[in-house]
């Protein structure tokens, strides 16, 4: 009878938990705005975006793979076929020459502006996706092909001034991505698939569920139709990108995990905290049409800052997302098992984590999510937040393959003033000021987070 009892609790337990009413699309209700700009101070953009570096190893490829044919023409297509030379397969190559141009996109808009010209202008649309078969599953074109279109969306959106196009060019430029993004439906991408069930989280932790078609090539799409439906002023493309990350989102769970990344095995934590950066890159976009994503409820009840909060609580113990980790959905060859029983200081030295610089503490985290840390952890901020470089294992993870642009660049961007300041208060050498040249520092900026973390950090009062 007991036994009974306990597995009619946690059937309850397991409804509660998983059948819960979703909450409305609040962000349906956001309205495009007559000449949107994505930031308050367009040559601060351009400022910091000149100081983000850009990998050796990506220009590398860019000179034996020739990227710029390579993206104009979607030839050859990303599939898991190994090329000839370099030694890695198509969709990996494909994905060097992404992250190539993103970093040069926001240097020099052109490079892109050039490419989204040529898909826009060829006689044949070179972006198009090849049928889902029992003979080329898993079907990698079917992922990287929208995926690249939502995040050259974003850049687009961006940049969209410093692309130099007559008005009949940008005429053709603008209704080709608007169609190719409302085009994107997102079936199944491997064969047999089911789609994924936004009212019941556990459809993520099924083998036949198409949870690629619910997360993160959905997301990357989405954004883009967000940010180029503002620019635009397109309210149908707009409210086609809330949809779609609503759907995205209905897989973040009431505590404000990400259970779509959290169940990939080894891989989860990279996955998560790359999954974070859109809600930061999220947060500065909203802030331009006066809506403050860091308090937007997800489907399932948390709040964007409560997921950013579970990021750095796992950034600092890996084995939270165990309970999902294990499925080792899309895991394949980092499966859970392989890292469950390291210690937090010997999963911090794998090579495979590569993502999270751990080795300069908070650092990584507060450069990545600035305006959620300033509210919510100003405890952990730290002055000269523009200058630290963000270097993981000799790579920039300021420019990415899944997004058009950091998070900090336009978070920078929005607040020049402050963070200049902030960055030249960190090359004054804050550490060698007397206490009283702190007092008077804290006294003068009552407002400011830097100086109250100074006097805390000092134990000194100043009353």
């Amino acid at each position: 009878m007991k036994n009974l009892l306990l597995i009619l609790v946690l059937s309850l337990f397991s409804i509660q938990s998983y059948s819960i009413e979703l909450e409305p699309n609040h962000l349906k209700k956001i309205k495009v705005v007559k000449n949107w700009e994505p930031v308050a101070d367009f040559e601060a953009l351009k400022e910091y975006s000149n100081l983000i570096p850009i990998d050796e190893l990506w220009t590398m490829y860019n000179n034996s793979l020739n990227c710029s044919e390579r993206l104009a023409n979607a030839d050859p297509y990303p599939t898991m076929e190994m090329s000839i030379r370099p030694e890695m397969n198509l969709t990996e190559a494909w994905g060097f020459c992404q992250k190539y141009f993103h970093g040069w996109a926001n240097r020099k808009p052109q490079m892109l502006g050039d490419i989204l010209l040529r898909w826009a202008s060829a006689k044949e649309d070179p972006m198009i996706v090849y049928p889902t078969t029992k003979s080329n599953s898993p079907n990698s074109g079917a992922y990287q092909i929208p995926s690249v279109i939502g995040s050259f969306a974003q850049t687009y959106a961006i940049w969209y001034d410093a692309m130099d196009y007559s008005s009949e060019e940008r005429k053709r430029v603008d209704t080709y991505m608007t169609r190719k993004l409302m085009e994107q439906m997102f079936p199944p991408l491997n064969y047999g698939y089911t789609l994924c069930n936004i009212n019941d989280i556990t459809t993520a932790y099924k083998q036949d569920t198409g949870m690629n078609n619910c997360g993160n090539m959905r997301r990357r799409v989405s954004i883009g139709e967000i940010m180029l439906g503002f620019r635009l002023e397109d309210q149908k493309l707009l409210d086609k990108g809330h949809d779609d990350l609503y759907v995205v989102h209905a897989f973040i769970n009431e505590d404000g995990v990400d259970i779509n990344n959290a169940m990939r095995g080894g891989k989860a934590i990279n996955y998560v905290y790359d999954a974070s950066k859109e809600i930061s890159l999220l947060a500065e976009i909203y802030e331009s049409v006066g809506y403050d994503f860091l308090e937007h409820s997800f489907p399932r009840g948390a709040k964007a800052h409560e997921y950013l909060s579970f990021t750095y609580k796992l950034m600092k113990d890996f084995k939270l997302v165990a309970p999902w980790a294990k499925y080792d959905i899309g895991s394949v060859s980092i499966p859970y098992a392989s890292i469950k029983d390291l210690t937090q200081d010997q999963y911090q030295v794998l090579i495979e984590n590569g993502r999270y610089d751990y080795k300069n503490g908070d650092k990584d985290f507060v450069k990545t999510h600035t305006k959620f840390v300033k509210r919510y952890m100003p405890d952990i901020y730290f002055n000269g937040v523009k200058d630290y470089k963000m270097i993981v294992r000799l790579q920039s993870y300021q420019n990415s393959i899944v997004r058009g642009i950091f998070p900090y660049a336009l978070h920078f961007a929005n607040n020049s003033k402050e963070e200049n300041a902030k960055a030249e208060k960190q090359k004054s050498g804050i550490e060698h000021w007397g206490d009283s040249s702190v007092c008077a520092w804290f006294k003068a900026s009552p407002e400011e987070v830097a100086p109250k973390i100074e006097v805390k950090n000092r134990g000194i009062s100043c009353n």
